[in-house]
């Protein structure tokens, strides 16, 4: 095991000169060929506590650093950790790894804290800054160039720095150049991925963890895989998840693969094995949760919770084996609870478990903490506090409820299914929509419409108001029940009366469209009023649309497009969607196939499937010049109707009556090496990211 520095703390003081905050990025320098599990060390270093009152202190960043430093411990690094360190010490732990480390397979360096950049140098902020002085900036922060270079010289074959800090300039009052990190060009065998895009600002986010660390910690935690399709996924996990609001930047001048994978799985003897294998149960979830884990600690925590099982006999001896010593130096995940001394006994306080901060979905209705997006949430971390939470109160629907939801999360279907099942047996009605997704789209089991919508009505009836608009959606569609307009109706309408947005949107809808009442845009408009005024971006989009077509008002684009905007502004992606039908026609504004490319690639990459098409449209017309490339065309088209044939639903139905014509159109005019490439991009992106529409996942 490695030898690790000890965390410290150091002091800080005001600044002068041109600053901007700084995006910090995952720069990647390496050589061509796969990485071996062998040889791989890691500096993770984050900072949130900074001496000078001058540099705010930051939430996220430590428990990120812990995050990765977990992360890459289980993916065999030998990880050397610092917390709230400063400048010498890290100089020093750099010159102790090219002292202890030469020539490795992979080097890694993490870095969460502030950053700036000064006349096109990007610098990360240890603890210990003082911001006084023309120079300091220069003369006590960290050079990221200069950093990759020392870190080049320790021989490793491949090199990934991974910084995640890109958030405004600590010093408001002083002369800033701009936001976010300077955009410089990767050298060569080098990739560099900023946490959001050059000049913007990253989020801290709502949980524990930066959305960027988020998705990463999780996107690690998997099997064998290249380095770049997890920078992909996360890039497109991070701008789903906060709405476009921040994205991923990466350039990449890198040749080869770079494979990393997990530490290999704790050995288990036939029996054992056959058991962890085809059974679902706790004890058997803890185990393959923890199976491929760096970390003793998480067998100690094992060998505690389920005393007296095989498995525990098994973990203790793996715990003798490995000694003491080997326990990593950086510490756990601090959420803050529990409290040692909670203001109320049997307050909230006492309640709230690190299981529900970490795994908490929007819109639960058991939940006692603020809910995480789906890619938001550290699956690593949650599924461990959801495990123990379970372990020690195991007839909680709430946690129960929780569990599933992470294990779902992490596409371990069959056990996912199991512990919603439970979680719905125990009362949760949160459970019965996570049971009614999973019946209905065949997740852990077979797909079975009937039995899904016989879930959906058992939530509902227990007063989830979420799920209450998912029957609606049920019998508006036709899934497992027969198809009535006016059934849908009255759920939409009774989950209205409840304040749900969502429902009240899905009524104004049916008065637009006609569905089992004369149309009637006027009153959908007062409708999708009201769900606007609740702020539901939806709804701010149809109100769009409404003054963009005059249905139910005068004809009014400009206000039309107003409404669009702040509709995506707030990351909805149908309004971006609507916008590049704008732009492509001149429908209210100039046309500009550029913008409107532009907004129908933001629509896509906020799951909005239906965009695929117009992509489609611009990239294989003629007359779209220099834009055109037939090739991604035909995949865009491909993704299109795959996912409008998996959702199965009437809006989707239209969609595939729109876009198969154009694909029939469009095959003649392929060469076969055209054809070829478009399938090839379009599986290749299917493989990546998968064509579930989470809008239609409750949650």
């Amino acid at each position: 095991m490695p030898h690790r520095p000890a965390a410290s703390v150091a002091s800080t003081r005001p600044v002068r000169g041109g600053l901007t905050a700084t995006c910090l990025a995952v720069a990647l320098s390496l050589t061509t060929g796969a990485a071996s599990a062998e040889g791989r060390w890691a500096l993770v270093l984050g900072v949130a506590d900074y001496a000078s009152d001058a540099v705010p202190d930051l939430a996220n960043t430590v428990n990120d650093s812990r995050t990765m430093a977990a992360a890459l411990n289980d993916m065999g690094f030998e990880v050397y950790y610092l917390e709230n360190a400063p400048k010498a010490e890290i100089a020093a732990t750099v010159a102790r790894i090219r002292s202890e480390q030469a020539d490795a397979d992979l080097g890694v360096f993490f870095f969460a804290g502030h950053g700036l950049q000064l006349d096109g140098v990007n610098y990360a902020l240890p603890a210990d800054l003082v911001p006084q002085g023309a120079d300091f900036l220069r003369d006590q922060g960290v050079s990221i160039n200069a950093l990759v270079a020392e870190l080049g010289q320790t021989g490793a074959e491949n090199l990934v720095v991974i910084l995640d800090s890109c958030r405004n300039s600590p010093f408001p009052d002083q002369a800033a150049t701009g936001t976010g990190l300077a955009l410089v060009d990767a050298p060569d065998n080098t990739i560099i991925a900023y946490s959001t895009a050059p000049g913007a600002v990253a989020l801290d986010g709502a949980g524990a963890n930066s959305p960027f660390t988020a998705a990463l910690s999780s996107a690690l935690v998997g099997p064998e895989q290249d380095f770049r399709d997890i920078l992909r996924l996360v890039r497109a996990r991070v701008r789903v998840a906060t709405g476009g609001a921040q994205t991923p930047w990466y350039i990449d001048n890198s040749r080869g693969e770079i494979t990393i994978g997990p530490s290999p799985a704790l050995s288990l003897d036939p029996a054992l094995a056959d058991a962890t294998d085809g059974g679902v149960g706790l004890v058997a979830t803890a185990w393959r949760t923890i199976a491929q884990s760096g970390d003793p600690r998480d067998v100690a925590a094992f060998v505690e919770q389920f005393p007296g099982t095989p498995l525990a006999e098994v973990a203790s001896r793996q715990l003798a084996a490995v000694g003491a010593e080997s326990v990593p130096d950086f510490p756990l995940m601090d959420l803050g609870l529990p409290l040692a001394a909670p203001e109320v006994p049997g307050g909230l306080q006492t309640i709230v478990t690190q299981c529900d901060i970490l795994a908490t979905a929007p819109g639960d209705v058991m939940a006692l903490s603020e809910g995480l997006a789906h890619d938001l949430v550290n699956t690593r971390a949650a599924l461990r506090a959801c495990v123990a939470a379970v372990a020690d109160d195991p007839d909680n629907p709430r946690l129960v409820g929780h569990l599933a939801r992470v294990l779902r999360l992490e596409e371990r279907f069959d056990e996912a299914l199991y512990y919603a099942e439970e979680a719905a047996r125990l009362g949760n009605p949160s459970a019965w929509g996570a049971l009614a997704e999973a019946y209905r789209l065949g997740l852990g089991t077979e797909s079975d419409l009937s039995r899904a919508a016989e879930a959906a009505k058992q939530g509902a009836m227990m007063g989830a108001t979420p799920i209450r608009v998912l029957v609606g959606m049920h019998y508006r569609e036709g899934w497992g029940v027969p198809q009535s307009f006016s059934e849908a109706r009255r759920w939409f309408e009774l989950a209205g009366q409840f304040g749900n947005a969502s429902g009240i949107t899905a009524l104004g809808d049916m008065y637009r469209r006609g569905q089992g009442v004369a149309a009637d845009p006027a009153r959908a408009l007062d409708q999708y009023r009201k769900a606007a005024a609740l702020g539901h971006s939806d709804a701010m989009t149809n109100v769009g649309m409404a003054y963009l077509r005059g249905e139910g008002v005068a004809a009014d684009p400009a206000t039309g497009i107003r409404w669009l905007s702040e509709a995506t502004d707030r990351g909805n992606p149908y309004s971006a969607f609507h916008l590049g039908r704008a732009f492509l026609t001149g429908w209210g504004v100039q046309p500009d196939r550029n913008v409107a490319l532009a907004y129908f690639r933001l629509s896509a990459q906020r799951d909005f499937f239906g965009a695929y098409t117009f992509i489609g449209d611009i990239l294989t017309d003629p007359a779209s010049g220099e834009l055109r490339n037939v090739s991604e065309g035909y995949a865009n088209y491909i993704i299109a109707r795959e996912a409008a044939t998996l959702r199965n639903t009437i809006a989707s139905q239209r969609e595939l009556d729109e876009l198969l014509p154009r694909i029939e159109a469009l095959l003649p005019a392929l060469s076969p090496v055209e054809k070829a490439a478009g399938e090839r991009l379009a599986q290749e992106w299917i493989d990546q990211y998968g064509l579930l529409d989470f809008e239609l996942v409750h949650e």
